[in-house]
């Protein structure tokens, strides 16, 4: 019954999305909400713009389908602070998806965009804004707050960095900027078909097996990055290439907003999360460094991204879609190995680095001369 309930979070999530991506595409077109080809886009022909909204309604509709497994299987009931903290993380996401909605069809300016990006990291964050308090667990252990909160995470040759005791208001800002910043790295992420949606795939179920293997297991917590999981999956048929519909930024920051909540509630996953996500975010703070070193706003759109750089290389879409797939998925089996300790993770992750970059100053040299030389 248990594990009957995890299938059915995953599909009710996945169904929900793949029924609702056709009516979508179709309201796109009426309404007019087409992304047209352009000088940075890949695309050719005008395209849906906003099937994030499926994706949306799918995550909603299964988080709000695991209550009734309370009644029926007791370790799937929650306690005040995880309904607390599901509560705030809908409201949370919910505001990403209405403002990104908007931005999708009007095209919002940056800093009005971040201000809501924090605000939206400070509802998850929630009473715990001004109730610093934390609270026993069912083993009797001071973890629980009340809200979404960042309060400890493991450091190589540390141990564990314990941001509660430090500061309440570092947790605080950590906690947004950590929500903040893997929103925007999935939205800069989504420049290709497919790509977004699958490595939010692969970095979902990674942090579902991972909270699953906890000892005990975070039953309900793993519920989160499984209805993450089956929307994104119920999402990239129509999204794979050639894709037939966009997810938009309504898309994007809402999965990065869930993604980014999985990994620090019930206990920060930090390492985990990022070994899955490494490679798009190396390449955001890489474009960051690169457009500021060359005079450039660093929320400037363009197609200096990785993904970007290897098709003007002359990989297809396909090819760079399935390499970033890969390198997220082993280094995500990595991270899921017993034998992983947080200073193995550390150098796994310095690996994955230097791959990127050196990948990343292998792409910026080659100009478009030099490819067009090499053609």
């Amino acid at each position: 019954m248990l594990f009957l309930a995890m299938a059915l979070t995953f599909g009710v999530a996945a169904g929900v999305t793949a029924l609702l991506v056709p009516p979508v595409a179709r309201l796109c077109e009426q309404r007019g909400w087409m992304v047209p080809p352009g000088p940075r886009r890949i695309h050719r022909v005008p395209m849906p713009t906003v099937g994030g909204l499926a994706i949306v309604a799918g995550i909603v509709a299964a988080l709000l389908a695991t209550f009734l497994f309370d009644g029926f299987v007791p370790q799937l009931q929650r306690s005040p602070f995880e309904y607390l903290r599901l509560g705030l993380l809908l409201c949370g996401m919910l505001i990403i998806a209405a403002v990104s909605f908007i931005d999708d069809l009007r095209d919002l300016p940056a800093l009005p965009r971040l201000a809501v990006h924090f605000g939206a990291g400070l509802v998850a964050v929630g009473p715990y804004l001004w109730d610093h308090q934390l609270y026993p667990d069912v083993l009797g252990n001071l973890t629980e707050a009340r809200g979404i909160i960042l309060t400890a995470f493991n450091f190589p040759f540390i141990n564990q960095i314990h941001l509660h005791n430090l500061s309440p208001w570092l947790a605080i800002i950590a906690t947004v900027l950590w929500i903040s910043v893997i929103q925007n790295m999935v939205n800069w992420s989504d420049g290709m078909d497919g790509l977004a949606a699958g490595v939010t795939l692969i970095a979902a179920t990674v942090l579902a097996l991972h909270t699953l293997s906890l000892n005990p297991p975070q039953w309900t917590i793993a519920l989160l990055p499984l209805a993450l999981a089956g929307a994104c999956a119920g999402f990239l048929p129509f999204n794979f290439f050639p894709a037939r519909i966009f997810m938009g930024d309504v898309g994007a920051m809402t999965i990065g907003y869930v993604l980014a909540v999985s990994a620090i509630i019930g206990g920060a996953k930090l390492a985990t999360a990022l070994l899955v996500i490494g490679v798009p975010l190396i390449d955001m703070a890489w474009l960051i460094i690169w457009r500021l070193m060359h005079g450039r706003s660093a929320a400037t759109a363009g197609r200096d991204h990785l993904h970007h750089r290897l098709l003007d290389m002359g990989f297809s879409q396909r090819q760079v879609v399935a390499f970033y797939y890969t390198l997220s998925a082993a280094f995500g089996g990595i991270a899921l190995l017993d034998v992983m300790t947080p200073a193995a993770k550390l150098a796994a992750l310095l690996v994955l680095g230097g791959l990127v970059i050196g990948l990343l100053i292998y792409a910026s040299t080659r100009t478009p001369q030099q490819l067009k030389r090499d053609a």
